[in-house]
């Protein structure tokens, strides 16, 4: 009989790297015969796989390094994004952005934490699901136990698709990853014993993706179609999983997975009944991208608890500057020039970011009047230091730009169903089905250009086509963790240095093709423990391969 021990939030479970190695808190024991007969404890441990991704210093870099980063997913959120072209700092001060190193593309090896967090996060998220997963027996549990049984499969498919698509290796014109190519992470399961974790080598691609398809299928078999809601992993947003698996598929060359992944993300957005967000959910000052429940777009989030919520470890501290706390204010978080300069006058969207006029001359005639969070002081406050191009897309919870044990406790989208429209459209587009690729995202575009005018028929090849793609894609899901899995995967390149950009000198980096880092690196920790891993099966280490821009 296994024997499971437990806290209500966190589960007592601490796994820093592939092997299953734990610590626990002093308490009692529970069998995982006891805990499966418990509905409230398995419900706790359900609950605790979502709110250790949004609580404050769950994995210990908070409290042993004095790290703000360590607040969880959507921090992984905001180091991906860090790594690309969209996200410029607009302060003056850029020793605020911690997360600077992964712009700048230095201590990206095995010996440091901005690689670790990474893997730390995902195999303790993944361990909290395995047991959950090792005490249900399906053959004898009841629909709510399953569908506890199906929640936990869904997550752990989501960390390790993150998982396989951040470290699986892909070509670049930096480091040599012939030696690598084709291998995610080290697969950990409830088969997987003290033993075997001592010696787990990184799982082939083929492999990893079966055992997510296989998850997945799970999943949609112990879900509840009526149950969970936005708050949980839904029928809908495993579809939307699959659609995500099988996009990576069809990009790798396997045959099929293209339709398929077309198929499930119109499975998505059928079964979840989801919406795009219309122009007032998408600017309201209150509830604009803090909240699931405002709107009828996100097909699974995560919520924020104010319970030991402090003023600076959270998303919401390092992205929303209307707020008057945290580090935002600070870093003043933008929109690439070049990219904002590419956006239609007509599609909304563009009202997420400060137009340069409107913030030189705010009481004079502009062509939108942007809507701010907070009160007209609020407001006052906030433009008297905002930036050109800056953000207010990440609202303050309630619109509170001054209490930040309200402002700061915000939801974050992790799947909107928007997604399924720009998977469906690539996946068409690299199924050789271009016209009906435009037809998808042209049908979308109405969505954000709501005068029908937006026409993508030009772009008639994969390339000018995924190309265009991905422009808009960036402009619809700046900010949320989600872009760094379509630039790897479609071979696209950085430019933050060009003339007249807007990213503080210190972080314009440009790469020709895939930037190295994306091939995250397997924390050393891990391959100290797991004879399995050595440093020639490790990713090579990224750090410096890009040269800073010089303005030539």
């Amino acid at each position: 009989m296994k024997t499971l021990k437990y806290i209500s939030i966190a589960l007592g479970l601490v796994l820093a790297t592939g092997c299953i190695k734990e610590t626990f808190p002093q308490g009692s024991t529970q069998t995982s015969a006891q805990v499966a007969k418990s509905a409230s404890a398995l419900k706790a441990m359900v609950n605790a796989i979502p709110s250790s991704m949004t609580t404050t210093g769950f994995l210990g870099y908070y409290s042993n390094y004095g790290q703000h980063s360590d607040f969880g997913y959507p921090s992984l959120a905001f180091r991906t994004e860090n790594m690309l072209e969209d996200l410029a700092f607009g302060g003056t001060e850029t020793g605020y952005n911690w997360a600077g190193g992964y712009a700048q593309n230095t201590a990206m090896s095995s010996e440091y934490t901005s690689c670790s967090y990474f893997w730390d996060a995902y195999y303790t998220y993944i361990k909290s699901c395995t047991d959950i997963i090792s005490i249900i027996d399906p053959e004898t549990a009841n629909s709510e136990d399953l569908n506890y049984l199906g929640i936990a499969h869904a997550y752990r498919a989501m960390f390790y698709l993150d998982l396989a698509r951040l470290y699986e290796p892909k070509e670049n014109a930096y480091t040599d990853v012939s030696s690598v190519l084709g291998l995610t992470v080290p697969l950990v399961t409830e088969e997987t014993t003290e033993e075997s974790a001592t010696n787990n080598p990184r799982l082939p691609r083929e492999e990893m993706y079966a055992f997510i398809l296989s998850e997945l299928e799970k999943a949609e078999t112990y879900l509840d179609p009526a149950a969970n809601g936005y708050t949980k992993p839904s029928l809908g947003a495993v579809y939307g999983l699959y659609a995500r698996a099988y996009l990576e598929m069809g990009a790798s060359g396997d045959a099929g997975a293209y339709a398929l992944a077309a198929e499930y993300a119109d499975k998505a957005i059928t079964t979840s009944g989801r919406t795009p967000l219309t122009q007032p959910q998408w600017e309201d000052p209150t509830t604009g991208f803090n909240s699931g429940a405002a709107n009828n777009s996100w097909i699974w989030g995560l919520t924020t608890s104010s319970e030991n919520l402090g003023n600076i470890l959270c998303f919401t501290a390092h992205m929303s500057s209307e707020g008057s706390w945290g580090y935002a204010p600070f870093t003043k978080f933008s929109m690439n020039k070049a990219t904002y300069e590419k956006i239609s006058d007509k599609d909304f969207r563009k009202h997420s970011w400060l137009d340069p006029a409107y913030v030189e001359n705010p009481a004079g005639k502009q062509p939108y009047d942007y809507k701010f969070a907070g009160t007209a002081e609020d407001k006052e406050r906030y433009l008297s230091g905002a930036v050109p191009y800056q953000s207010i897309k990440f609202r303050p919870a309630q619109g509170e730009c001054v209490d930040y044990t309200t402002g700061n406790t915000t939801d974050f989208p992790l799947m909107r169903v928007e997604e399924m429209y720009f998977i469906k459209a690539e996946a068409l587009a690299g199924d050789n089905q271009i016209a009906a690729a435009q037809v998808t995202l042209n049908d979308f575009m109405k969505h954000r250009i709501t005068d029908g005018s937006y026409n993508c028929s030009s772009f008639n090849d994969f390339e000018s086509f995924t190309d265009e793609l991905l422009l808009q894609k960036r402009i619809e899901f700046w900010g949320e963790g989600i872009l760094i899995y379509d630039y790897k995967r479609l071979a696209e390149g950085i430019t933050r240095g060009y003339e007249g950009t807007n990213h503080a000198s210190v972080f314009c980096y440009n790469s020709e093709g895939r930037s190295p880092q994306w091939n995250i690196v397997i924390t050393r920790a891990e391959f100290q423990a797991n004879k399995g891993i050595t440093e020639s099966t490790n990713n090579p280490d990224p750090s410096g391969k890009l040269t800073l821009w010089s303005g030539n």
